[in-house]
């Protein structure tokens, strides 16, 4: 899982990579040291598990969420979420490609 974290914050702009169970546990992550993973990794479970509830959405699905100083971007899976944190002048395209294909490899390895 390693390579698809350096991978993924290879991105010029992406300031963190975070795997996170379901429960809000995190699985692993890669990224700046001062950012609370904790705090993340517990915010994107409730995110997650917020939409898929008042949405009706089923367990596979991807969110971006862009503002001024910086994104945030999921892919949840069955088991998993891939997130990740960026400035607002990453490439998203380049983000999202790079997710789809992490979330892909992840959920083979699991």
């Amino acid at each position: 899982m390693k390579e698809i974290l350096d991978d993924l914050i290879s991105t010029k702009g992406v300031l963190g990579c975070y795997i996170v169970d379901k429960e809000g546990s995190i699985v692993d992550f890669k990224g700046d040291e001062n950012i609370d993973e904790n705090l993340i990794s517990a915010l994107v479970a409730e995110i997650s598990n917020e939409i898929a509830n008042q949405m009706n959405i089923p367990g596979n699905f991807s969110i971006s969420a862009l503002a001024g100083n910086g994104s945030i971007f999921m892919i949840a899976k069955k088991d998993f979420i891939l997130t990740l944190l960026s400035t607002s002048d990453v490439d998203t395209g380049e983000v999202r490609l790079k997710l789809r294909r992490g979330a892909k490899l992840i959920a083979e390895l699991l």
